[in-house]
């Protein structure tokens, strides 16, 4: 009898230690950093920079002009697409009352310059594509780069937040704490400038992938000129014919094109903002010269916080797309704000080494972003923050 109480009691233990662990573990924490969703600004032609507008850390409206390029010389191109526009209307005008034979040396020299025109269009293309190739090379290797600093940057983070536990318990030095914040800082400065280098990077593959069609563009349009140009010679030699016109009216429609372009690049010497936000960083200055495919500005879209969390595969259900999830945030200590799970990573990957204990390293993980939904006027990027999730015996 003794030995079945002595159980029962033993037993009653057991549940009422298991029952205060489940009761004490309401709640499970990830970290993460906050991040912007940042939306870089990029110079679509290139000159002086005769105005800027805006400055760093202030709200900007959509179609808002943050800075003007010298335009001048986009407006000579205008009148100079205006002027080809008036010879083609002029010449569609002559075929249809007939040509004259005092004009047939003109023709020959249009032909002679359309297939040099041809020549240097493909040269181009040729120097546009290497340009691809030098530029994909130099995104893959900033991309490489910037992975790596932002491990070392959250390793840094959670040595700092260490540390200060450390220094409150009287374990290390205000000397050793300042050190290491100031070795998370000069991590977070090599993050940034990274990913300044990422976006400069993308906008110089995209240039390159601009150069490339438009120089496959210049090859057909010389293309096309030259089959206008032997027309009007077979024209000038022949006479007006119904398919001679035609072609002529072609060359009329394409001066129309190149008119539009001309005009288009008037505009584009407007530098405006993409979107609703905050401008965070300029790299431009009235009177330096803009290159095409620079970045000029980089900003946050208005109101676009988010967090990316990375959770074990065996906690994977106590998430879905979509819940609500509490944030904290050093800055605001006992204050609890609201995310919602926007993406849950389909893919798992392995727990970063810089990141985690030697035992956790093994572990697989699964990326989870978050959107911060509320006092998104207090919470700023580079924020540490920690994501609380229901326990399963809580979770909806």
């Amino acid at each position: 009898m003794k030995r079945f109480f002595h159980s029962i009691l033993i037993g009653g233990l057991v549940l009422a230690l298991s029952g205060c662990t489940w009761f004490g573990q309401k709640e499970q924490s990830l970290s993460g950093t906050i991040e912007a969703e940042e939306l870089p600004i990029v110079a679509e032609v290139g000159g002086l920079v005769t105005n800027v507008k805006a400055e760093e850390g202030s709200t900007v409206k959509k179609g808002q002009v943050l800075a003007e390029i010298d335009k001048r010389s986009y407006e000579i191109g205008v009148a100079e697409a205006k002027a080809a526009l008036e010879q083609a209307i002029v010449r569609v005008e002559e075929a249809k009352a007939g040509s004259r034979d005092s004009a047939i040396q003109k023709g020959i020299a249009g032909v002679q310059q359309a297939d040099a025109n041809i020549r240097l269009a493909q040269a181009r293309k040729k120097q546009a594509d290497a340009g691809i190739a030098r530029a994909r090379e130099q995104l893959t290797q900033a991309e490489s780069q910037l992975k790596g600093a932002e491990q070392t940057l959250l390793y840094q983070q959670r040595r700092v937040r260490e540390a200060n536990e450390l220094f409150a318990k009287g374990a290390i030095s205000r000397k050793d704490l300042e050190t290491q914040a100031e070795t998370a800082s000069q991590a977070q400065t090599q993050f940034n400038q990274l990913t300044a280098q990422v976006a400069q990077a993308q906008a110089a593959y995209r240039s390159a992938g601009e150069d490339a069609a438009a120089a496959l563009a210049q090859t057909g349009t010389a293309q096309a000129e030259q089959a206008g140009a032997k027309a009007d010679l077979d024209l000038l030699k022949e006479g007006s014919t119904d398919y001679t016109i035609r072609a002529l009216l072609a060359t009329q429609q394409q001066a129309q094109a190149r008119l539009d372009q001309a005009i288009l690049q008037v505009e584009k010497a407007q530098i405006k903002a993409a979107a609703d936000g905050v401008l965070l960083r300029s790299s431009i200055e009235q009177g330096e010269v803009a290159k095409v495919g620079a970045t000029l500005f980089t900003m946050m879209k208005e109101n676009r916080l988010k967090l990316v969390v990375y959770i074990p595969e065996a906690q994977l259900n106590r998430v879905q797309k979509g819940q609500a999830v509490g944030i904290q945030v050093d800055a605001y200590p006992g204050e609890t704000f609201t995310g919602r799970i926007s993406t849950i990573s389909e893919k798992a990957e392995f727990t970063p080494k810089n990141v985690q204990t030697p035992d956790e390293r093994t572990k697989l993980v699964f990326a989870v972003t978050i959107h911060i939904t509320e006092a998104l006027g207090k919470i700023k990027p580079g924020m540490p923050a920690d994501v609380l999730l229901p326990d399963q015996g809580g979770a909806q």
